[in-house]
């Protein structure tokens, strides 16, 4: 499936720089023996970058390292361990350290996937798939479904985001109806129904031509 909008794209359309704080998040559990950490609903697939820091008086466990990227191997939706390069397996783990937290990159390319599928979703079948380039409109209503999915998933809904993901999904809604897409420009109707061969004389539509 396409990807109807880019990252940059999200910044473009609405999104401003700093608005999605990378909370870290306080780790529940680390387990030495399955050398996994436990996190509720930590979100990871598989590939995510993270990295680790002690909460205060915390320490982290070893060999983890503060600020050092490793790459998230999901176990389940609880629990994942992490691994220092992709395809090297998981980081065995020597401490249980406390108090650790974690930082995991925001899922820009997620959101953009899912804000794609949703469009797909309500678009009428004679325009899916779209064939870049994409029109505007599409990149746009895009990137306010992603940014929209994103700051939910961060716990921050400001209304005028809240605003311009509703508008994104009305236009969405329309178009779901059979109202053309628009671009740039207006495009040609080729399918209507009928079309006036002549001029009509008879506002009141008591005769027809040559008739009467």
């Amino acid at each position: 499936m396409s990807q109807y909008c880019d990252i940059p794209d999200l910044y473009t359309y609405g999104l401003p720089h700093g608005a999605l704080p990378n909370a870290a998040r306080l780790i529940d559990a680390v387990s030495i023996a399955n050398d996994s950490f436990t996190l509720d609903e930590h979100g990871f697939v598989g590939g995510e970058l993270v990295s680790f820091r002690p909460d205060i008086s915390g320490t982290l466990p070893t060999p983890l390292v503060e600020g050092v990227t490793y790459y998230a191997l999901r176990v389940t939706s609880q629990t994942f361990k992490v691994e220092a390069t992709v395809g090297a397996g998981p980081i065995n783990l020597g401490t249980t350290g406390k108090l650790v937290l974690i930082i995991a990159e925001l899922p820009l390319l997620p959101a953009i996937t899912a804000a794609s599928a949703l469009i797909e979703d309500m678009l009428h079948g004679h325009v899916v798939p779209l064939i870049a380039p994409f029109p505007e409109i599409i990149r746009m209503t895009c990137a306010e479904l992603a940014v929209g999915r994103l700051m939910t998933r961060q716990g921050a809904t400001p209304d005028s985001m809240g605003k311009a993901v509703t508008a994104a999904q009305e236009r969405l809604k329309r178009w779901s109806k059979g109202i053309p897409i628009r671009g740039t420009a207006p495009e040609t109707r080729a399918n209507l129904a009928a079309s006036a061969s002549l001029a009509y004389r008879d506002p009141k539509g008591w005769r027809t031509e040559g008739v009467l």
